[in-house]
């Protein structure tokens, strides 16, 4: 049961108004509150015989008719609040075209205010979205809705004319293998593309990507990535003229695994490289002087494993 709030509280409705920032003809019409459920219900409402701007032609009109509509908004005091409104539709003379008039506080169609859709989208970019769901004790395929509509929009909006230098990685979105690869804009750190899956396919779903936003691959001059032969293969294919170079990280990775191979078989004739395994894939300025002591020493006796390091 509802329970109307005090028209007396002229206080508590000053609030309210002032935390909706409602424009003419818009008003805060009532008020009412939910003990049981913890909730605020705000009853938005508009002036009679107000004009509203056709939203195809711009011609002034008065409302035509209303649909009663609900939205959930941020919380008040820890209750859940929910707006209330009468939708009015306008029925223009000039374009003779009946319309439901767009209202400031929420995109067509959602459920919800663009308040809350935009604090949902930055807990869901802080934490997974089951738990923005429970922290916002909403139902999470809501969360998700919101979600995709926020990503998809930033994707349709997303400028790659200028593109020329790619980084592509593949990570792991669970346990079991199930990889995700990321292409990034070297030049602005900004991800352009992420897909299912790992290898020359992926290539082939990014080069579709760029041709939809018409981007021919030909503009692509250099992707850094692996040396993964399925990315490889990938890039010959789809982007022939691009230059391929290897990232730092794997090179440097597979260096250490060299070194320390190398290391493996001399010990075998030299007992003192036993645990010295990080002396030599360490970098030198985090090394304690004894260490580095000990490095410089068995570089003297002319192991082939401290030729990288010399």
């Amino acid at each position: 049961m509802w329970t109307p709030l005090s028209k007396k509280d002229n206080l508590m409705n000053d609030v309210f108004k002032f935390m909706l920032d409602l424009e003419e003809p818009w008003k805060l019409a009532d008020i009412e509150y939910d003990p049981q459920e913890e909730a605020w219900h705000l009853f938005i409402d508009f002036e009679r015989g107000a004009l509203f701007a056709c939203p195809h032609c711009g011609a002034p009109c008065k409302a035509y008719d209303a649909e009663k509509k609900q939205w959930r908004h941020l919380d008040i005091w820890k209750w859940k609040t929910y707006l209330h409104a009468r939708v009015p539709r306008t029925d223009c003379k000039q374009c003779n075209k009946i319309t439901l008039i767009p209202v400031k506080w929420s995109r067509p169609l959602s459920h919800f205010t663009l308040d809350f859709e935009a604090w949902a989208m930055r807990l869901m970019a802080e934490m997974p979205v089951n738990a923005a769901a429970r922290e916002l004790r909403e139902h999470d395929t809501r969360m998700w809705r919101i979600f995709h509509h926020y990503v998809n929009q930033a994707m349709t909006e997303l400028d790659v004319s200028l593109v020329r230098r790619i980084a592509i990685d593949e990570t792991s979105s669970r346990r079991g293998h199930r990889y995700i690869t990321l292409f990034v804009d070297v030049d602005t750190k900004t991800v352009l593309f992420a897909t299912e899956g790992k290898g020359k396919d992926t290539l082939a779903r990014f080069n579709q990507y760029l041709l939809q936003k018409g981007v021919e691959s030909a503009q692509i001059q250099e992707i850094c990535c692996d040396m993964s032969p399925a990315f490889i293969r990938g890039i010959e294919e789809q982007f022939p003229t691009a230059e391929i170079t290897f990232d730092k990280f794997h090179v440097m990775k597979m260096v250490n695994e060299a070194v320390d191979e190398v290391r493996k078989a001399e010990q075998k004739e030299e007992p003192g490289l036993k645990r010295t395994k990080y002396l030599w894939l360490k970098n030198k300025t985090n090394l304690k002087a004894e260490q580095r002591d000990t490095l410089e020493s068995l570089k003297d006796k002319n192991l082939k494993q401290a030729e990288p390091t010399a």
